[in-house]
């Protein structure tokens, strides 16, 4: 795989996850990689972005500010949405929000490896 910055891989992942091509972000992620210091296979994200859109279809990540540092990115993003389904055990409440979120990623060798993220409630 083509060596791009954390940035570009992270951004290359949302823009194709956003597009619903599951397949062509997973390729930038490893089979063995950490969300939230989880072991997490491909399936697992597979499963983790099917289960966001079953509970917000309409779900949009906004990055606003990326910080590099080596192996590593730091974005600051916004996500909007309408909770119209079942959201990973909460009842849809039908209400447009908006929330800010962080996260780090590392990437190594083009391919996402560890993901950490903190975000408001909705």
């Amino acid at each position: 795989m083509t060596s791009h910055s954390p940035a570009e891989v992270v951004r290359a992942i949302n823009a194709l996850r956003a597009t619903g091509d599951f397949d062509a972000a997973l390729r930038h992620i490893d089979p063995h990689s950490l969300d939230q210091g989880v072991a997490s296979d491909r399936a697992q994200w597979r499963r983790k972005w099917e289960g966001i859109l079953a509970g917000v279809p309409d779900f949009t990540v906004t990055t606003l500010h990326s910080i590099e540092n080596g192996e590593w990115v730091a974005n600051r993003y916004r996500i909007t949405g309408t909770h119209t389904g079942d959201f990973f055990g909460q009842p849809p409440t039908g209400k447009r929000f908006e929330v800010m979120g962080m996260d780090m990623v590392r990437v190594v060798d083009g391919l996402l490896v560890e993901h950490w993220v903190v975000a408001e409630p909705f």
